[in-house]
This record gives C-alpha cells, structure tokens and sequence, in this order.
C-alpha cells in the first residue's frame, strides 16, 4: 500500500468543494480520492479520546440566506464555469459537505484559506435563512469529517496531516456550543435507532460506527464485514435493517490493478450481531470504485438491487427481505457509468447512471417492480438519505449544497451560505 499522501488528500477534498469544476475528470478524481482516503484510515486506528468537554464560542452572525429557487442549480453542474473572486485577496472560503440533522439543521465545516487557517463548523436552525458559526477544537491542518445525527448533534472524525496521529472524535449534542472527544465502544451490535455513518473505507476494513443521535456517543461493531470493498446503504430506513454491498472475489489484472468480482449483499436485523448474504450470478456492481450494487429500499422488505453488467443496467428484486431474489425484466444500455438507486415513499424506483456531467447521466424510474424502466428527468430522488422529517441528498462533492424533501418526490436545494 502507498504511503499517506495527506496533502495531496486534502487538496483533493478542498477541489471538491470548488463549484461547477471541470467535471470531464470527475470520476478519475474519485477514484484517486478513495484510494488516497483508504491509505489513510487503514493507519489510522479509532483510539481513546480524553473524555473532556470542550467550549466552542457560538458567533450568532446571519450571512445572507440563500434559500428558494432562485438560486437553484443545474441537478448536475456543468463543466467549464469559473467561480466569482473572492473580493478580500487571498480569501478563499471552502466548505465541506452539509451534515444534514433534519429539514431544518444543516452543518457544514469551512475554513478562509486552503492551508494553515482555523477549522470552523457552520450551521442552520431554520432551514438556512440564518446561519451560526464557531470554531472546531482539532489541528488547524487537520482532515475533518463532519457528520450530522440529529437536529443538534454533530461528530467528526479528524487526524492531523503534519504529524498523523490515530483517528479521533469529537462531538456536539448542542448544535456545536460544547464540543467533547469521545471514544467509539466496541460492541456485538449497534444499538437500536443510533444512526450507521457510512465512511471510507468501507465495513470491510473498518467496521460499522454509530453515534446515539441524542448524546453523540459512538458504538462501533466488533467484526468487520465478510464482503470485501463493502459499503454501507446508507439510503435505507433505520427499520429496514443495515446493509451492506460489496464484492466477493478479486484478481490481478495489467499493472498490478485490482480487478473486484462478484457483486453481493448483506443484511442484519439485529444490529451487526449475524447477518445474512445474497450473491447474485453476475459481477453486478454499482461503481468500480467501493461496494457492489446500489440497494434500494424503502420499507425493508421489497428491496432492489441494481447495477450494471457488461453495460446493460440489471435489476434485481426481492419481496421478502432479501431472502429470495429474481432479476426483473427492465433494462437499458448504462455503459460504464455510476449507478444510484432508491425506492421514493409511492413506490416508485428511481436509478440515476451518471453522477457527473463527465458520465451524460441518465434517469429512469419504474413504478412496476423493476418489469420496465422508463426514462425520467434529471432531478434528486435516487441517493437520499433519510432524516427526521424527510429526506436530504447532496451533490458533494459536484455541489457544495443539499436537496432537501419531505416527502422523497419534491425537493428544495439549500445553498451552502456566504459567510463572513
């Protein structure tokens, strides 16, 4: 495995956050992400943290809102717009990707410059008419993710660049006032209605986290998944049980490169503590980069696995829980593009193929279990996450915003505010 590169990871991650960037190199860039990402988490151990409160002064600024449908993007942002200078020279205002809490509790990270300037959360109690800011207690260099898991609860995982450390965890069960280290405790299964964060790298190499999204303490399997190159679905409701898409097999191909076979699922109902595999005929996957096919469920037991083989998009369905399969007759040529997948509350599926305008992303939607595919428009409703209330998807890090929806079929964008 090559060594950490930090810099190059976090010059990687802040273009992310640059808007409407040349997207004809997009997937490139994920891939080269990811695996930058995968050589740092791989060292870097979940440790004990201190335990000890910190306080984070609260700054009550209100930056302009950036709310409604004025100022709505294209769902895929263009290549080839250059951004508008930042009118303080040498300013450079880089957000992270919105930590959604519920309709109306978005966070963010930011920070003024791209190296040296002090870490800063950002965030909304109503919906982004008004935003509050304050500082992140980690290292001014530090890789920071930020995740949300309630309406005021916040973690983040950080590890310094200049001097890497251990992984670490800091959270906020007051909207970010007070920030404590906590420490993940390793446990047979995960605790009821605490919310899974999907990291990378994936399950297969470090195993499932959750944090109780009324205190923000952390509990993290202790097994990691059998799958490997595994992802954890985050689009699934909480009661839908977790799971978890990745390959079963691998070989060498030119150059030394990983070539991932055989496309996979796995599914528990009691929190991590067994768990039950489907392995479908083909090497049915949803992207070259991490997991197998994109599943798709919104009630836990019709559920949908898509993905593409030799570039035909392939749909599997299930109506008892992922206990039995049978590939349903919808199709449609999808190339090598990135797949996504959710069932909407009607229960209509929707799959994009395309995640940036570099792949000529294509939609389509089934309301007859997966038999047809018809063509739809380009628009969020095929990688959601659920929140309290509703539903959040983000472009990130093709767009620095969240779509928001409460009822998964109509959604609202909410830009990332200017702050001062």
């Amino acid at each position: 495995m090559p060594e950490p590169d930090f810099v190059g990871l976090n010059t990687a991650a802040q273009a992310g956050f640059k808007p409407h960037f040349a997207q004809v190199v997009a997937a490139a860039r994920r891939r080269r992400r990811r695996r930058q990402i995968l050589a740092v988490a791989t060292v870097a151990l979940l440790v004990a943290g201190s335990g000890v409160a910190v306080a984070a002064r609260s700054d009550d600024s209100t930056p302009p809102a950036r709310f409604g449908t004025d100022r709505t993007p294209d769902f895929i942002p263009t290549p080839g717009a250059t951004p508008t200078a930042d009118p303080v020279p040498g300013r450079q205002v880089l957000t992270g990707r919105p930590a959604v809490g519920d309709l109306t509790h978005v966070y963010l990270r930011w920070t003024e410059c791209r190296n040296g300037c002090p870490l800063r959360w950002a965030g909304t109690d109503d919906g982004g008419r008004h935003w509050r800011t304050g500082p992140l207690p980690v290292p001014d260099d530090a890789l920071v993710d930020l995740r949300s898991a309630g309406p005021r609860t916040m973690v983040a995982w950080y590890q310094s660049r200049s001097a890497p450390t251990p992984q670490r965890w800091i959270a906020s069960a007051d909207g970010g006032a007070t920030w404590r280290e906590v420490t993940p405790r390793r446990v047979d299964a995960l605790p009821a209605g605490w919310r899974v964060l999907g990291e990378q790298p994936g399950p297969s190499d470090v195993p499932l986290v959750a944090v109780d999204p009324a205190t923000g303490d952390l509990a993290q399997l202790a097994r990691r998944s059998t799958l490997r190159n595994a992802a954890v679905v985050e689009s699934v409701p909480a009661d839908a049980g977790l799971w978890v898409t990745g390959r079963t097999g691998q070989h060498v191909g030119d150059g030394g490169r990983i070539i991932w076979t055989g496309g996979a699922v796995e599914v528990s109902r009691d929190g991590g503590r067994t768990w039950s595999r489907h392995e479908f005929p083909d090497d049915l996957t949803a992207s070259d980069d991490v997991g197998g096919p994109a599943v798709a469920t919104h009630d836990g037991r019709t559920v949908y696995a898509v993905g593409r083989v030799r570039g035909a998009l392939v749909v599997w369905r299930s109506t008892d829980g992922g206990d039995t399969w049978a590939r349903a007759a919808g199709t449609a040529q999808v190339g090598e593009r990135t797949v996504r997948a959710a069932v909407r509350p009607d229960g209509v599926l929707m799959v994009q193929a395309g995640i940036s305008a570099g792949e000529d992303p294509l939609m389509f939607a089934s309301s007859d279990g997966g038999a047809t595919l018809r063509a739809a428009p380009l628009g969020p409703g095929a990688d959601p996450r659920p929140v309290p209330g509703g539903y959040a998807q983000t472009g990130w890090p093709d767009s620095k915003g969240a779509w928001l929806s409460a009822d998964g079929v109509t959604w609202t964008w909410l830009d990332p505010p200017e702050l001062p």
